[in-house]
């Protein structure tokens, strides 16, 4: 982000709203809008980038006609809420617009960081069930190896339906049927074939 970019920031007086955060340079990619306040992390390392370019192409591949899997998109869960999930999948491809709304979507992905552990096991679920996202994955970049665990929305909360320990493959059956090996997939290197 450019410097200017940073000091209209620091110089924001008041709650920030949908206008003014949208108005922020393109290069916002991870600040996020939570009832007038911005929330930001820092840029995501090499291994939660590396996986989240092949997550985004292996359900990308998977996905069936009428959904899209795409990377760091808004999507505003209420007025005033804009987040910014690793992976979204959505029931409108080849739309081009700034913000998505939730019934476009039908499944979040947050990878963890150290950065964002806590935004993204305590606060970003919550946020996304009020929404009525059908569907939210949580992938952990651990020591031993990444782990996750799928949800499905139960009436207003999220219930578990899938977990991959480290090592294990991620079998998910809606809203994209596919077998995923995580491990491979954060060491991958290459661009798949």
């Amino acid at each position: 982000m450019a410097a200017g970019a940073h000091a209209d920031m620091l110089e924001h007086v008041g709650p920030w709203t949908e206008r003014d955060y949208l108005a922020l340079p393109a290069d916002r990619r991870r600040i996020e809008l939570l009832d007038g306040s911005l929330l930001v992390s820092p840029s995501a390392g090499y291994r939660h980038q590396r996986l989240s370019f092949q997550l985004c192409y292996a359900l990308g591949v998977a996905a069936p006609a009428g959904l899209e899997v795409l990377e760091a998109i808004n999507v505003r869960l209420a007025p005033g809420r804009i987040l910014i999930p690793d992976l979204a999948v959505v029931n409108t491809p080849g739309v081009d617009r700034t913000v998505a709304e939730p019934a476009e979507v039908a499944l979040v992905v947050e990878i963890t960081s150290p950065g964002n552990a806590v935004v993204d096991r305590a606060i970003k679920p919550q946020l996304y069930a009020q929404a009525g996202i059908p569907y939210y994955l949580r992938v952990e970049l651990g020591e031993t190896g990444p782990s996750a665990v799928s949800y499905r929305l139960t009436r207003d909360y999220y219930a578990e339906v899938a977990r991959a320990d480290p090592g294990c493959p991620l079998v998910l059956t809606e809203p994209i049927a596919v077998t995923l090996d995580l491990a491979a997939l954060a060491t991958a290197t290459r661009p798949p074939s």
